[in-house]
């Protein structure tokens, strides 16, 4: 565990998820954590998912621990059915349900969480000091339209839905309402942790009413606060190099703001003395509202990337608009200083200075954290705490441990001694360039409009689990920034890019939104007509891979909402149109017509068998059953499934082929059936004598225009290991290993395919093909220059 942030951490949360191969565990009380001496660290685990035969998959560690700053903690995971459990935790976490509101007790802080009503958090306490105004009335969450209307946050419902001594979550449900209308929907997780005084807080906002959009021109958090008279707020913004602002004094008549409006670009304003700072720099993210004794911290995370933000206190209330409303901002009079080297070329990301438009369905995320306490001696101490929060401490497991629990299936651990293979790898894992409150995590690409503004044009929506060969790579090679954008990634996918609501197309809900859409969610650049989601590109892996790594429990309810969606929306209907004889009359010039699409029933498969392989729920069985058996009347005797290419042409594409190949591959895997077994070998080996050009590399589409080396093909190579083990065809470990060297000496890797090239490597480093990438180089002998010659 490596501490990157150069904050001392002591009883620090940590939450993190742990591999467990077939058969190695079934209590999960018996996992105990301790440090390098031998010394037992508070810890708890819970079971998150089982193999077959009932042992632990994946189970979630919740612990706290201390590390010094920039230093690397060792830490001691022991396990089994050997293991004495450690003794009860005499934990001060308490949660209450009291019927009307929840209290929650971390034995540093009291809390009380309301059920129904304009107050989320009705009361927040320490030492009998009451940090908020209990008369206070208006809505901790509030949103307004384009119109300027209010709309107020209310609480509908709130329940505790985790429990250990270590780690709480309370989940609650409302929605923004003006008399008798409803703009948008929000949930809110709530978690708290023993012998804390800091909240985390998910807030998510959900367009489920039914308008087709709406525009929302601001979007803000406050809670009232209950300090004395003299006032002083500190905000996270450098004043110079690596130094803060000094705390002002702050009152209804000298309020503070601090705004992020675009990528470095931030502005300070207060109002006695009158002072407006323009900063071409990125704030921290944080703000501290504190009287002599007491003091309430506020931060934001990923608060620059995710702009606009504003962060504003006037000493009654400590606030942020997660949404700002940019027409607000003051601008500093004079003379603009000339620019810096860094900002040569400096392009700001599509402005969010008009209302934005949320169309139905749409969701967004946000992380903040409080803190209640003693004020700070120094903004230093307080971005120390803030950073804390936005780099939170990672257990890093070694590699080696989810190859060999098979977690991932067949993963290929890091190694060293192939660091010239490694290095080209890292390189491949470029995380999205998105940044703002719609486009965080995303790739996206610019286009100026005719009246100079950039806006954001094509969108890769995270299209074939692209975050899942960033966390993959996380894992490998213990890279934190890795995970913190996939971890953006995964919000993004979440939240932007999944329908969560659809009153014209229910069937949507769940589904991604297209690749290759136009902002996120349109079919073209007029933005008028929605592109939806598309069973033809539809992925949760990485969903479930977050949801095992972390814990958050919304990953999981989104992958089960995509999972769903292929199960209602799959192709089942060609099941009576494709029949054998249609099969058989493909090419034949009086078929005019050829719907079929494998990439539309090979993705859903995969989605549900993915899903399946984590949660063998029974709904989803019978409809990949349909699917496979769609699939078996569309192969012909020589293997291929054949997909429209041209006007006539009806031949193979192998990159989509890949869907059908790990879907039947998971069915199988599922089930056990003898018939998918033999689709998958005679598809796998159809491709492989007929699927590629002359140098044996597979080519894009079976047609003369597109016969070259496609590196979309990548995505066979999982199938193929599979193949191989099932048959031992080495016909089949060629074509894979000429893919894997052609794409990683041309070049050709994008982030995506990372995911399928660990997933064969297993197989090449068995059979000795690794081996031209090993450095074996002999380094000369270390000479000690402490050393003297004595002769």
């Amino acid at each position: 565990m490596s501490e990157a942030a150069g904050v001392t951490r002591q009883r620090s949360p940590l939450t993190a998820g742990l591999p467990f191969a077939a058969g190695e565990l079934r209590d999960p009380d018996r996992i105990v954590l301790r440090d390098a001496e031998g010394r037992l660290f508070p810890s708890c685990a819970e079971v998150r998912s089982t193999w077959p035969d009932g042992s632990i998959r994946w189970a979630l560690l919740d612990a706290q621990v201390d590390v010094k700053a920039m230093e690397q903690a060792d830490l001691t995971i022991t396990y089994g059915e050997q293991t004495q459990p450690a003794p009860q935790l005499k934990s001060p976490l308490r949660a209450t349900d009291r019927g009307d509101a929840i209290d929650v007790a971390t034995g540093t802080l009291l809390a009380r969480l309301g059920k129904s009503g304009s107050r989320l958090f009705v009361s927040v306490s320490e030492s009998r000091h009451e940090y908020l105004d209990l008369s206070a009335e208006s809505a901790d969450l509030r949103a307004w339209d384009q119109a300027g209307q209010v709309f107020d946050g209310v609480v509908d419902t709130a329940c505790i839905e985790e429990s250990n001594p270590l780690r709480v979550v309370v989940l609650a449900h409302g929605g923004f309402v003006a008399e008798e209308d409803r703009l948008l929907s929000w949930i809110a997780r709530v978690c708290f942790f023993a012998h804390t005084s800091t909240v985390r807080t998910y807030v998510t906002i959900v367009h489920d009413q039914d308008r087709p959009q709406i525009h929302l021109q601001r979007l803000s958090l406050a809670l009232p606060l209950s300090l004395g008279d003299a006032v002083q707020a500190t905000a996270g913004s450098h004043s110079g190099l690596w130094q803060f602002d000094d705390a002002v004094e702050v009152s209804r008549d000298a309020p503070l703001e601090m705004t992020q409006s675009n990528v470095e670009r931030h502005h300070i304003k207060h109002s006695t003395p009158s002072l407006v700072v323009d900063r071409r720099s990125n704030c921290t993210g944080w703000l501290q509202v504190a009287d002599a004794n007491h003091a309430v911290s506020l931060k934001v995370r990923r608060p620059w990337q995710s702009f606009p933000k504003r962060w504003w206190t006037d000493g009654r209330q400590i606030g942020v608009d997660l949404y700002a409303d940019l027409q607000q901002v003051t601008h500093a009079e004079g003379q603009t200083a000339g620019r810096r080297y860094t900002e040569i070329g400096y392009e700001p990301h599509p402005a969010h200075d008009k209302p934005l438009r949320m169309p139905q369905g749409m969701a967004r995320t946000h992380e903040l954290f409080l803190h209640f306490g003693v004020p700070a001696q120094s903004g230093a101490q307080i971005d120390q705490w803030a950073l804390a929060q936005e780099m939170p401490l990672l257990l890093q497991l070694p590699s080696q441990r989810f190859a060999d629990t098979g977690v991932f299936g067949p993963f290929q651990p890091f190694r060293e001694q192939l660091w010239p293979l490694e290095l080209r790898l890292r390189e491949f894992c470029q995380p999205p360039n998105g940044r703002g409150f719609v486009n965080d995590g995303d790739i996206v690409r610019f286009e100026r409009d005719d009246e100079g503004r950039q806006c954001t044009r094509t969108t890769e929506n995270l299209a074939y689990d692209l975050p899942r060969s960033i966390l993959r790579q996380y894992v490998r090679s213990g890279d934190q920034r890795l995970m913190w954008e996939g971890e953006a990634a995964i919000m993004h996918l979440m939240d932007v890019d999944t329908c969560h609501h659809q009153t014209e197309h229910p069937d949507w809900i769940g589904g991604p939104y297209f690749e290759w859409s136009q902002n996120h969610h349109y079919a073209d650049t007029s933005e008028r007509q929605l592109s939806g989601p598309h069973t033809s590109h539809t992925w949760l892996g990485s969903l479930l891979d977050f949801y095992f790594l972390t814990g958050y429990q919304r990953a999981k309810e989104v992958a089960q909402m995509c999972a769903d969606y292929c199960r209602r929306a799959a192709p089942y209907e060609w099941t009576e149109s494709l029949t054998p004889a249609r099969r058989e009359a493909a090419i034949d010039t009086q078929t005019l017509d050829w719907p079929y699409s494998t990439r539309r029933v090979g993705w859903a498969l995969t989605a549900m068998g993915t899903y399946y392989d984590a949660f063998p729920e029974e709904r989803f069985l019978p409809a990949m059953e349909s699917l496979v058996e769609l699939l078996d009347s569309w192969q012909d005797a020589d293997g291929r499934w054949r997909d429209q290419i041209g006007s006539h042409n009806r031949g193979s594409t192998p990159f989509m082929l890949s869907s059908v190949l790990q879907g039947l591959q998971l069915f199988h895997a599922a089930t056990g059936e003898e018939r998918a077994r033999r689709m998958l070998i005679d598809g796998a080996r159809y491709l492989t004598h007929h699927g590629r050009t002359i140098e044996g590399i597979f080519y894009y589409k079976e047609a003369p225009i597109s016969d070259s080396p496609h590196q979309s093909t990548v995505m066979l190579l999982p199938a193929l290991a599979q193949v191989f083990e099932l048959t031992g065809d080495r016909h089949v470990l060629d074509a894979g290993y000429r893919l894997f060297r052609w794409l990683i000496e041309t070049g050709g890797v994008s982030t995506y395919m990372l995911k399928d090239l660990f997933a064969f490597m297993p197989l090449l480093e068995r059979e000795g093909l690794l081996e031209r990438w090993r450095d074996t180089q002999t380094m000369p002998a270390v000479v000690d220059l402490n050393s003297r010659d004595t002769d």
